[in-house]
């Protein structure tokens, strides 16, 4: 992935969320951003996933440029997987249907093709038994696979993770740390925001450090965690990696 952005800036009110970003990655798999809370971060993965506006800047994703117009919006939305931290699935459906729904109504499969790729999908991350349960009837590590399962089931060019284990206890945290990983393996191309720093460090090909509105830092995973340039990203990790 090839990702470029050039003095993005977008603020909610009188509050600058994002100040003049400015970008330039090349042949990218996995991206991590990381930072205090508040600091930008879900911000700017909604802009780069068509959720968010920004008020002034480009972005060009694999050199087409994002441009925020409604139609062209929907169809870049439906070449990219977006995972949420609060799951987002519909409670009145069953773990297969939502898999199945976006599949028949946005992508334009018959019902045998969605069930056939959500069946594969299913059984692929060991999920096959819970596929007639409703969200409710599944515990959080399941509900958020049925959610990174749903986001890959359309075949996305990149996927989009917002912190996806921040709801989940410890045991359902490494279920879904696991499966993201074997996405990354297979050869999925991921950005992501999280509070993980181990698996941040294990999974990320570069990081960015993003705090009051800017990329403060960036570099390797060994850049950033052994020898940090900047004072904030080094008290800011021996803060969170102290326990």
């Amino acid at each position: 992935m090839d990702l470029h952005i050039h003095n993005l800036t977008k603020s909610f009110g009188d509050h600058t969320v994002l100040d003049s970003v400015t970008l330039d990655l090349q042949d990218l798999q996995s991206l991590v951003i990381i930072g205090p809370s508040g600091g930008g971060k879900t911000t700017l993965l909604r802009i780069l996933a068509g959720l968010e506006r920004p008020d002034s800047g480009t972005i060009h994703v694999n050199n087409h440029e994002l441009i925020y117009k409604e139609e062209h919006l929907r169809n870049y939305r439906k070449r990219v997987g977006m995972v949420f931290q609060a799951y987002n699935l519909f409670p009145h459906l069953t773990a297969m249907e939502n898999i199945t729904l976006p599949l028949q109504k946005v992508h334009g499969h018959n019902r045998e093709e969605a069930q056939g790729i959500a069946e594969t999908l299913l059984k692929r991350f060991q999920l096959l038994e819970h596929g007639y349960k409703k969200p409710a009837q599944l515990s959080g590590g399941q509900k958020q696979r049925i959610a990174i399962s749903r986001a890959v089931a359309i075949n996305p060019e990149f996927l989009l993770l917002d912190e996806p284990t921040s709801a989940l206890d410890p045991e359902f945290t490494a279920e879904v740390l696991d499966l993201i990983e074997e996405l990354r393996e297979s050869g999925m191309q991921l950005i992501m925001v999280t509070h993980e720093m181990g698996f941040a460090r294990h999974v990320a090909q570069h990081i960015l450090f993003v705090d009051q509105g800017g990329i403060v830092e960036q570099g390797t995973p060994d850049q950033l965690f052994t020898s940090a340039a900047t004072e904030d990203v080094s008290n800011f990790l021996a803060k969170v990696l102290k326990y």
